[in-house]
Order: C-alpha cells, then structure tokens, then sequence
C-alpha cells in the first residue's frame, strides 16, 4: 500500500496523541523552535493534520492524504497533495521546509530529501524532526511497532543515517536538537546534540548545485 493507505482514516486519532500528551508536544515544538529560522515562504513536508506548520506559521503543506490535508486547511493551511518523492512544488519556491517523524514512512528518503532540495532556494533551510533510533527510546520504538496500526509500517533512521542522507542530497548539517527521554506526559528538556532523545531535530542549509 502507498502512504495515503496507511494514514487515511487516521487523522482524528494521530490528532487525539497529541491532546492526551500536550507536554510531550510542548517539549517537541520547543526543540523544533530553537532552531527555525526567520523565514518568508515555509512550507510542511507530510503536513498532516497542520499541527506543527500552524504552530510555526508555515502557510503551505503538502501530504498524500486529503483526509489529513482537510484538517490542515481548518488550521489555515494552503493544502497541497502529493508524495514526499515527488512534490508538486515550483523549483526555489521555499526558504524553509519542515518535516516531523516523516522519513520513516518514506518508500525512497533520498528521493524526498532531493525533492526537498529542488524546491527549497539556495541558502534555504531543511529543519527534519525524527525518531531517532539510536537512543534508549528508539530501542523500544523498533520492538514495539508491530502493534501499532500506524508505526508498524515505519522504518527508523538514526541521527548518523539521516545526516549521511542530508550531506548526500545536497545539505549541510548546520544545528542540532533533542528531547524526549521518556514517554511520561511531562516537560522534557530540550539539548544540543543528538544520541540521547528519541525526538531529534536537525537543521540543515540547502548548498547550491554543485557544491
């Protein structure tokens, strides 16, 4: 099945996470926080329900399930369909893209990061939010996601993984943030550097072609 099968349907309960553990989303959008950029035309990579992109003030997402994309809309979100490979996106058209727990649902990252190279402008920056799987919590994602209805389809990267990805596509590592060390609902810190939570954020910059 394609992305969209796994996630249709859904959109009301991948919201309800959120509303039961407010302090875990908290300490995520902090980490994401810290290292967005000033930006004029941002856009959400697997947007979803448009809580994060509301949150930043992205005002386009893109995602291949209109029944995500329908929430996202209700938040102020310009909602665009399509895969992560293969964006319906002009070239240069963003100075920022957002991704969050995205990359372990994509069929082919390198393509998506290319994908997301190709429409961010020179210069531009790539913020991607994972489950990294590397860390003590990362461990119990792999052994418990067969029994969950949406991460049993994941595959998770590691902080290693994903930058070897980003220097291979284009970008340039540049900032580093993590947070989550247990799965209880409260406020987390938010450090420099990955390794230690399983929710890490990388920002990288877009070089130009060739560099």
């Amino acid at each position: 099945g394609s992305t969209m099968d796994i996630f249709e349907g859904k959109a009301a309960g991948y919201d309800s996470w959120f509303d039961e553990n407010p302090l875990l989303l908290e300490s995520e959008a902090e980490a994401i926080r810290q290292v967005i950029p000033e930006f004029r035309n941002g856009v959400e990579i697997g947007v979803g329900t448009g809580i994060f992109a509301s949150r930043f003030g992205i005002g386009t997402g893109v995602d291949p399930s209109p029944d995500m994309g329908s929430w996202a809309e209700r938040r102020g979100i310009r909602f665009v369909q399509g895969e992560a490979e293969a964006l319906p996106l002009e070239n240069a058209a963003y100075d920022l893209a957002l991704m969050v727990t995205v990359d372990c649902f994509l069929t082919d990252p390198e393509a998506a990061f290319r994908e997301i190279h190709r429409v961010l402008q020179p210069g531009g920056k790539f913020v991607i939010a994972f489950l990294d799987r590397e860390t003590e919590l990362g461990a119990q994602y792999e052994q418990f996601k067969m029994e969950d209805p949406i991460y049993c389809h994941a595959t998770f990267h590691s902080a290693a993984e994903i930058t070897a990805l980003l220097e291979r596509t284009g970008f340039r590592p540049e900032e580093r943030r993590q947070t989550v060390y247990t799965l209880v609902n409260e406020s987390q810190p938010v450090k420099e550097g990955n390794g230690g939570g399983v929710f890490a954020v990388i920002r990288a910059v877009a070089l130009p072609e060739g560099e």
